[in-house]
């Protein structure tokens, strides 16, 4: 049967939702008019919107008219044939099924798009003005406008300000984890991702804080054959603090570092980068580990990065055993809210953010960030 409605509302967009939520998604659009309604002798009428829409449904008993402006009619559509009962999609052409198809899918987003941006809306007309203020800065700043506006509904009370601001921040991107070390017991920590996220300079500073400021025993391995230079940068930082680089040519060869870093309090290792896409290589790296046997697997992202990429390499990475992120580049992001926008995507704790070039100066633990400044610009 055709069911065929008529959906009167003030507005287009109200009428949209109104026959989704009584029609369903499968719901078309057959006419669209305004006419006036109410009033008295003709004064005071009000403009109102009317759409006449159908809907394709399995027989089923009449449902009785409704009030409110909406009246019901189903009617039956019989293909032509010897078989009245054939459904009408039947009788027509694959190409006019098809054409429909498609409107009915351009309906579907149209009218979820319109439902969308009136929650939005209705959500932010309840902010405060330092929360609407919040909300546009995190927009500006790469927060997705969902994310940001979870955020700044926390606000509630102009007088918290930034302590406020910051309190909302470290619940959605908590909890935080920094690499546990305890003295006698090995931990293995590992560093993934895509080329250019600075996976070597971050290890040289995780290095530099365990060995100098921590006064740990760490070794250093890496497992980046791909780069001489990578190679050669991490065996002066090794140099300079006194502390045994391991070079693995191959996953084989990795059961004999970790031998030779058997008395380490703290293990860190580089893995080169990979293009993400490419299998080989990604079988390769997960060979890699699961000798390794990390503790701690870090994804390392550059906060610079594409937020495409960034959202793919949480899943082309994570099924390799990542347990923590580490953002990088803080100092040159334009839009640090990525940050926010993979925390909420992931479990993934962050550990540890990293701000500039300098060894071992230029990292922070995340729990010790001022999020708040980093995402309002300061």
């Amino acid at each position: 049967m055709i069911q065929v409605k008529r959906i009167v509302a003030p507005t287009y967009a109200e009428a949209l939702i109104k026959a989704k939520n009584e029609l369903g998604m499968d719901a078309l659009i057959v006419d669209s008019k305004k006419i006036r309604v109410g009033g008295f002798l003709g004064l005071f009428q009000k403009s109102m919107t009317e759409l006449t829409v159908a809907v394709d449904r399995p027989d089923e008993p009449a449902a009785p008219a409704t009030g409110g402006g909406s009246t019901a009619v189903r009617t039956a559509v019989p293909a032509p044939g010897p078989s009245a009962a054939a459904s009408p999609q039947a009788a027509l052409p694959a190409s006019t099924v098809a054409s429909l198809e498609r409107e009915l899918a351009a309906l579907r987003r149209a009218v979820n798009r319109l439902a969308s941006r009136q929650e939005q809306e209705a959500a932010l007309s309840r902010l405060t003005a330092y929360g609407r203020h919040v909300y546009d800065t995190l927009v500006d700043r790469g927060v997705e406008p969902d994310a940001a506006l979870e955020i700044s509904l926390n606000l509630t009370d102009e007088s918290q300000g930034r302590a406020g601001l910051q309190a909302a921040l470290i619940r959605t991107l908590g909890p935080f984890e920094r690499i546990a070390v305890r003295p006698g017991q090995r931990r293995v920590a590992a560093l993934v991702g895509p080329t250019g996220a600075g996976k070597t300079t971050t290890l040289a500073k995780l290095a530099a804080h365990f060995a100098l400021n921590m006064g740990h025993k760490v070794g250093l391995i890496t497992a980046d054959s791909f780069r001489i230079a990578a190679i050669e940068q991490l065996r002066t930082y090794g140099d300079i603090l006194g502390i045994p680089v391991n070079v693995v040519d191959s996953p084989a060869d990795m059961a004999r570092a970790l031998r030779e870093t058997a008395d380490c309090d703290l293990v860190l290792v580089d893995t080169g980068g990979r293009n993400h896409k490419d299998a080989g290589r990604m079988a390769e790296l997960k060979e890699t580990l699961s000798i390794l046997r990390p503790d701690e697997t870090h994804l390392v992202i550059s906060l610079t990065a594409n937020p495409r990429d960034a959202y793919e390499w949480l899943d082309y990475y994570g099924p390799l055993g990542v347990n923590r992120l580490l953002f990088t580049k803080l100092d040159e992001a334009a839009a640090p809210g990525l940050m926010v926008n993979l925390r909420r995507r992931c479990s993934y704790p962050v550990g540890y953010i990293t701000f500039g070039q300098s060894v071992p100066d230029d990292i922070m633990p995340a729990d010790r960030a001022d999020f708040a400044q980093i995402l309002l610009g300061a």
